[in-house]
């Protein structure tokens, strides 16, 4: 009798065995079925559906930080199941007094289908779309986040990917009509990006300019409104984007050509225009672990290396992988410092113009001294613990 019950009890345990295996077997192989099992991952593609609220069904995309955007919403979601996404899009629509009582419904979808959206938008990458969906050329863009600042909103392409493989170029600025343009799936949206200038110093609004391809500095002077009456002409200075320097004599009538009609040199996309105050020289300000702090009186503009160089290289105890720069306008910024302008051409590039602060921090460093007193002081406690509790 005993042998039949133990023959029953191992029966009993390898089918709740076989039973447990078949169960996470089922669960592997069908993750979107079972909302509390899979976790989200950066990547994937969520469906939001409202009932009886179409208006707000969206496809959404993890993006690479582990966040989903929904009607200006975000939500990290990376390593939570679709149960909880669904919970704090409910919880969001209520709060934001959206729809009172929503019935919300989250699905992972698959990502055969989507449209490709790139170039000057916030967040570029595939999006997803339902294939009994076609959406427009506006809301395409608005899944991507929007257009960025460089934006060419006159240039903004749409490449089909049917059989007809064409290019087409719609205007979307601001002031041009509603164009119903659908957008199908596979299809690749590209908003070209325009090239950024920058002006400054004496001149009535300096700042960034957009321009298609390259413009001329009698051109960018105008776009940044004409110098003011305490600029400097004749020693404008030009900053390329690879950190190059040069300087131009310019005639008071800036906006006429040379009187040998040779053409004045053109700013191309990065490069910095500066002019400089012609009664006096303005400093920048060098401080922290240099071997000669103080105010360095320039010109025009320098980017790191030069800054650093003017205040007599590093101190023994600087740290030299950030820095931390503060503009005249009050802003702050900590940036990397790169010691070869080949390898970090866009660490140099980053400008410091008069009036602006570098501030070199202390390095890190172990006070072994401390380290070893503290040490000390732990084994000494550790050992007189146990010699009392003996």
């Amino acid at each position: 009798m005993t042998s039949l019950f133990r023959s029953l009890q191992v029966c009993w345990t390898k089918c709740c065995r076989l039973q447990a295996c078949l169960i996470l077997f089922f669960f592997l192989v069908n993750p979107p079925l079972f909302s509390d099992v899979y976790r989200i991952k950066k990547g994937d593609a969520l469906l939001i559906a409202v009932v009886g609220q179409p208006e707000y069904t969206h496809s959404v995309q993890v993006r690479e930080d582990g966040r989903i955007n929904y009607f200006g919403g975000e939500f990290d979601v990376a390593g939570t199941t679709v149960k909880t996404v669904n919970h704090l899009i409910r919880e969001f629509l209520v709060t934001d007094n959206q729809v009172s009582n929503p019935v919300v419904m989250v699905s992972l979808v698959s990502q055969k289908n989507g449209v490709f959206v790139g170039g000057a938008v916030k967040t570029p990458g595939r999006y997803v779309i339902s294939p009994e969906t076609d959406i427009d050329l506006y809301r395409a863009i608005a899944l991507a986040g929007g257009m960025q600042e460089n934006a060419d909103r006159q240039g903004v392409q749409l490449i089909r990917k049917d059989t007809t493989r064409k290019v087409e170029t719609y205007d979307l600025s601001t002031n041009s009509p509603y164009q119903d343009i659908r957008v199908n799936i596979n299809d690749l949206v590209f908003v070209m990006p325009l090239s950024v200038v920058e002006v400054q110093g004496q001149v009535q609004t300096p700042g960034k300019i957009f321009v298609r391809g390259a413009i001329g500095i009698s051109h960018a002077l105008a776009r940044a409104g004409g110098p003011t009456q305490e600029a400097n002409l004749t020693v404008v200075v030009k900053v390329e984007k690879n950190g190059k320097r040069s300087e131009f004599n310019l005639s008071e009538q800036f906006w006429k050509s040379p009187p040998n009609d040779q053409p004045l040199p053109t700013l191309l996309d990065g490069d910095v225009l500066f002019v400089p105050n012609v009664f006096k020289t303005e400093p920048i300000y060098v401080t922290g672990y240099v071997r000669n702090p103080g105010p360095q009186r320039v010109r025009g503009p320098l980017n790191l290396l030069q800054a650093v160089a003017l205040g007599g290289g590093f101190d023994v105890s600087a740290n030299r992988e950030d820095v931390i720069i503060h503009r005249q306008d009050g802003t702050t910024i900590e940036v990397p410092f790169a010691f070869n302008p080949a390898e970090g051409a866009t660490r140099q590039h980053l400008l410091l113009y008069p009036g602006d602060i570098l501030e070199i921090k202390k390095k890190f460093r172990i006070d072994w001294g401390l380290v070893s007193t503290l040490s000390f002081i732990v084994f000494t406690g550790v050992s007189l613990i146990l010699q009392i509790s003996q």
